[in-house]
């Protein structure tokens, strides 16, 4: 027996000595195996040499910049070039190369497979010239025979709004705006390089793209258009009660070299969440989850900005809510703005948006060239709870939106608007800024008599609309205007379109002015100023759904996929303010049947 576990002990030994020199060998092999990644070091251009002159070398843009004595042929350059010895370029070193009309490219290849290119730019000194022009490590095209440069950056590079170029200029040269200055790149700006003997100039334009992260544009089945949560990558369908769910081919867009995974038109079961990835050419990713509910969207909803109707510090808000909620009954809701989603968001069928906080300065104020700052973060343009609502609105919701956050429309995205642009066509910028800091303005000593509303004349629009079922139980002071407001005291903004010249031929102030802005904007305009006897000033407007036919005077830079309606009362001295500061306002119940009769009017639409 002894001898029998001996010799399994030297058979076992014997196997562990196997084990461990078959694993010695696999390391060994592993240890010594053929790198087939290319070393790029041996790719590189160590040096540019023309006569006994070195250019800056930029390894990490590729770039090679050199500013040559005054007077240089620039179309018969003779570059010296090192390089490993592995590694050949073209064109080759000792050509005769044109460097007159702009970079040059060089293309280095090594015997290891390694390969990479370096754009040369050389200028004569004081010849003006951009010589390399990058935003972080995307290098722009410069293109010299039309002065242009050509810039792409990444989906995640930053903003357009806010980016710090670093560029070379020839040497004896200087520039108007410096290299690493932050520009806003939503629109072309032009840099000019001046020679210093200050008889020659050039002046370059630069475009800056960007590409687009990976979103999912639309997501629509059976003709209704998801709720698109990008803050929380989800989309939610709120389909009729009684769908099948089991068997649904949702239609889906993306921005254009996009993917989507499971595909447009691809069958599935929604009866649990579907994922769907959308990829960008950056080869980036984003994955949505999709839920299909049947509901009937059936809330009136106030979205205020705390959290909950007693906590609003607005007295007009607090005033607004507070009778809607009481009523609208179960059928209202209260949204805390910061709070939105496609989840909460999605029973709503008419949701009212409004402040008016001169009195209360809670920090919303405005300029000429930003009105995004009278909205919470949340709200302004690509906001979070702003994409929300106006995924939203595409998919048939209505708003009536009111006092400070009007320049809400523009987040929507349903009204064109660039207020850091001059007034042109297209851009519909206001044109009063009147109280717009924080504090507003607070009239006091006001008399009874001085009465602020709705002018609704004839004149006033593109013709009578004073039999809208937005005016149901209401009366016409001397045929003319709705009166809203006479109190004492009185918070005042006056943030508005009075006209749109420079923008829309005709701008003011007759009928046809009135007709025109409707027409471009698929929209219908309800009165202005009380006093006021022409259709100068806007000061209610119901923006139509646009997914169907619109004007031939239509704007094509306005989304054609908007099915909701949104109705907004101008940021003026219309009158429409809901709490009197504990004054009296003669007109307060003309404030709450006009309010309900747009919200009832809203609610009524069918956007299917």
């Amino acid at each position: 027996m002894k001898t029998f576990n001996k010799k399994q002990s030297y058979l076992r030994f014997f196997g562990i000595l196997i084990t461990i020199a078959f694993t010695i060998l696999s390391c060994a092999k592993d240890d010594f195996f053929n790198d087939r990644v290319p070393d790029y070091s041996e790719s590189i251009i160590q040096s540019f040499k023309v006569g006994n002159q070195y250019a800056e070398i930029n390894h990490t843009l590729g770039t090679i910049t050199m500013t040559l004595p005054s007077g240089t042929d620039l179309t018969k350059v003779i570059p010296e070039i090192r390089m490993p010895e592995t590694a050949t370029v073209s064109p080759t070193s000792g050509s005769t190369i044109d460097f007159s009309k702009g970079p040059v490219v060089f293309q280095v290849k090594s015997t290891n497979g390694a390969n990479r290119k370096y754009t040369v730019s050389i200028a004569a000194y004081g010849d003006p010239k951009i010589l390399s022009f990058s935003i972080g490590d995307k290098l722009g095209v410069i293109d010299e025979t039309n002065r242009t440069i050509s810039v792409e950056i990444g989906s995640q590079d930053g903003n357009l709004n806010n980016l710090a170029p670093t560029f070379v200029i020839a040497k004896g040269t200087t520039v108007d705006i410096s290299s690493g200055v932050a520009r806003d790149f939503t629109t072309p700006k032009v840099y000019t390089i001046t020679s210093n003997n200050g008889y020659t100039a050039r002046q370059y334009t630069v475009n800056v793209t960007q590409i687009e992260a990976p979103a999912i544009s639309s997501f629509t089945i059976n003709g209704v258009a998801g709720i698109i949560d990008n803050a929380n990558n989800t989309i939610l369908v709120v389909l009729p009660p009684g769908t099948n769910k089991t068997a649904l081919s949702p239609v889906i867009t993306a921005p254009s070299g996009q993917t989507i995974n499971p595909a447009s038109n691809a069958t599935k079961d929604f009866t649990q969440v579907v994922n769907y990835t959308v990829t960008n050419k950056e080869n980036l990713t984003k994955t949505y989850a999709v839920t299909v509910q049947l509901i009937a969207p059936t809330k009136y909803a106030f979205l205020g900005l705390e959290n909950d109707v007693n906590s609003l510090i607005d007295d007009d808000a607090k005033a607004a809510a507070t009778w809607m909620q009481s009523h609208y009954g179960a059928n209202f809701k209260y949204i805390k703005i910061a709070n939105i989603t496609a989840q909460n968001i999605a029973d709503v069928k008419v949701a009212m948006l409004y402040y008016l906080t001169p009195a209360e300065n809670q920090g919303f104020s405005s300029t000429n060239t930003n009105v995004a700052t009278m909205l919470p973060i949340g709200l302004r343009p690509g906001g979070a709870q702003a994409e929300v609502l106006k995924s939203w609105v595409k998919a048939g919701g209505d708003m009536l939106i009111a006092g400070d956050p009007n320049p809400f429309i523009f987040s929507l995205g349903r009204v064109p608007a660039n207020f850091g642009d001059a007034r042109a066509p297209g851009n519909y910028v206001y044109s009063e800024f009147g109280c717009s800091s924080a504090s507003g303005c607070v009239d006091t000593g006001k008399p009874s008599d001085d009465i602020w509303g709705l002018g609704m004349r004839d004149a006033n629009n593109s013709g009578n609309r004073r039999t809208h079922p937005i005016f149901n139980g209401l009366t016409f002071t001397n045929g003319e205007y709705l009166s809203l407001q006479n109190s004492a005291t009185r918070e005042v903004r006056l943030i508005w379109w009075q006209h749109f010249d420079g923008i829309i031929n005709p701008s003011c102030c007759g009928q046809d002015a009135a007709t025109k802005f409707e027409n471009v904007m698929q929209a219908t305009k309800f009165g202005t100023l009380r006093h006021i006897g022409d259709s100068f000033g806007y000061g209610a407007v119901e923006f139509k759904r646009t997914d169907l036919t619109n004007s031939a005077n239509f704007d094509s830079n306005i989304p054609t996929n908007f099915k909701g309606h949104v109705f907004t009362i101008a940021n003026t001295i219309v009158g429409y303010e809901w709490d009197s500061n504990g004054t009296t306002n003669s007109y307060q119940n003309n404030i709450k049947v006009f309010t309900q009769n747009i919200l009832d009017y809203l609610y009524s639409l069918n956007n299917d």
